[in-house]
């Protein structure tokens, strides 16, 4: 028999099918409204669906046994089932994949709560997971596109609007069977993504190889070309293998070569999000998870995204030691290592908290200017100078007060601390469009250097200072 025969053949079976039920159900006083989908609807799918489903691949369509119950619902015309059983083989598609692919990722990429995620370890938890949650992790791993995503969420959507009688009499065949079609392209007749297969090589590798240095450039090259999705799914992952107390010192070892690839490859809510789990750790006491957790984020140069609680008191103790390193003796010794530790904190942004930017701008300043017994030179030129020139508008204007603290306003009488300060003000100016600031670093260059330490006694200073 041909298939266009046998098509016919199971039309007209559909419509006798219906009859036979819909008499059936009024000998049992059933509703017979509103129960099934019209049989124009069903000859729809039915009718299409020859060239859906010669998109599988032979040992996919043997496998499918949720497929075989689709078509089944389809023809007794109960769409909400249909709809039911294909999404049912998409999961469980998906799920193959992950486990094929690398769980531990998966896991690692999707499940943010670390409390949560010590649940998770097997390919027997995936069924714990909501379906929004699988595909959204796969998503962040590769497994599914932004398009594909887009598409499951929907037909999810709609499989649970459908669910809700009598809502599966508005849904058409052709929509059915484009659902079907769509599942079929992005999960159930595909494979993961080049993207995805790159990173569970790469993983594999740091799991099971010594990597060197010499590794490190080829790697770079690859995550530079990766979807930001799948880069911050890698991010947290070796994030996640990092903190772990059970892993070989060679892991660590293979993650600290290339975790600052993968930070600065990726954005800054994944950033942030890091510098969460170091406080959850903290809150929960696991000390030595916070310590690892610590040390990642300080090796990716990352501390200014740690949470606002925890950088300010950090960021403000960093200056305190500077500071004290400035004013006690061997300074030009000392400072270097406080202004390395210093300048980790310091965003890219350069914009300083509110409640510590009058401090830092006061003790980086007084530390460039000098003591009058000279400047300590591998700090200036190693960090000093990279601080000034992340001076903005807001830091400039601390700046430019400073005539008014005694203790800055003091070293202002020391010749060489005068030049420093003039030479900064002049190199400022170029830097601002801001009245107030302009008038002050204009003022401070034009003043004689004899009167430069009283300059904050000023009218003028007065008046832009005024509160």
């Amino acid at each position: 028999m041909s298939e266009k025969n046998l098509i016919n053949d199971i039309n007209v079976s559909v419509v006798q099918h219906e009859n036979d039920l819909k008499l059936y159900l009024s000998t049992l006083g059933l509703p017979q409204e509103n129960v099934l989908v019209s049989t124009d609807e069903r000859k729809k799918v039915i009718f299409n669906l020859p060239s859906v489903i010669e998109q599988l691949a032979e040992n996919k369509k043997i496998e499918s046994v949720y497929l075989s119950k689709f078509v089944a619902a389809v023809g007794a015309g109960l769409f909400d089932a249909a709809l039911n059983f294909v999404w049912d083989e998409t999961v469980k598609a998906l799920r193959e994949k992950i486990v094929l692919f690398d769980i531990e990722y998966f896991y690692s990429s999707t499940i943010t709560d670390i409390e949560r995620l010590k649940k998770y370890k097997s390919k027997e938890d995936l069924v714990k997971l909501d379906d929004w949650e699988l595909i959204k992790g796969c998503l962040h791993t590769g497994i599914l596109s932004d398009l594909g995503y887009k598409h499951l969420d929907y037909i999810r959507n709609m499989r649970n609007w459908a669910s809700a009688a009598p809502n599966q009499n508005e849904l058409t065949g052709l929509q059915i069977v484009s659902w079907l079609e769509t599942c079929i392209k992005e999960v159930i007749g595909k494979e993961p993504s080049a993207s995805a297969i790159e990173i569970k090589r790469l993983l594999h590798n740091i799991r099971t190889q010594t990597l060197s240095t010499s590794d490190i450039s080829p790697i770079e090259g690859q995550l530079t070309l990766l979807p930001e999705d799948i880069i911050a799914s890698f991010l947290r992952t070796i994030f996640g293998i990092y903190t772990d107390l059970k892993i070989a010192v060679s892991i660590r070892t293979n993650i600290k070569l290339i975790a600052k690839q993968a930070w600065d490859a990726s954005d800054d809510d994944v950033r942030y999000e890091l510098g969460i789990k170091h406080r959850t750790f903290s809150a929960n006491a696991e000390i030595q998870r916070r310590n690892y957790a610590r040390e990642f984020i300080d090796l990716v140069g990352g501390l200014s995204f740690l949470p606002p609680e925890t950088f300010q008191l950090e960021f403000g103790q960093a200056i305190q030691n500077l500071y004290s390193a400035h004013t006690n003796i061997n300074n030009f010794h000392n400072e270097p290592p406080h202004a390395r530790l210093l300048m980790k904190y310091i965003p890219d942004s350069g914009e300083i908290p509110k409640e510590l930017r009058y401090t830092y701008v006061k003790t980086v300043t007084m530390c460039a200017i000098g003591n009058g017994y000279g400047v300590s030179n591998m700090a200036y030129n190693s960090y000093y100078e990279s601080m000034l020139e992340k001076f903005q508008d807001k830091e400039l204007y601390a700046f430019c007060s400073l005539p008014k603290d005694r203790e800055f306003s003091s070293r202002l009488k020391l010749a060489d601390c005068k030049d420093n300060y003039k030479k900064l003000s002049l190199k400022f100016k170029g830097r601002t469009s801001n009245t107030k600031i302009l008038t002050i670093l204009e003022l401070i260059e034009n003043t004689n250097n004899d009167q430069l330490q009283n300059i904050g006694k000023t009218t003028i200073f007065k008046s832009v200072f005024v509160k």
